[in-house]
């Protein structure tokens, strides 16, 4: 069953995804599942910045 989750599509510089290719493997990730976590911990880096400008 397709997941109804949104979808997005990025462009990056060959370089960049050659980089993202070798950070993956080192992972044992593939490059979709490695750009999941880095956006994750980009949002929760984000979110934490600024509940403590809130305070």
């Amino acid at each position: 069953m397709p997941s109804k989750k949104p979808q997005m599509t990025i462009r990056i510089e060959e370089d960049e995804y050659k980089y993202l290719q070798d950070w993956a493997s080192k992972e044992f990730l593939s490059v979709p599942q490695l750009t999941k976590v880095i956006v994750k911990r980009a949002i929760a880096e984000h979110k934490q910045a600024n509940q403590q400008k809130s305070q």
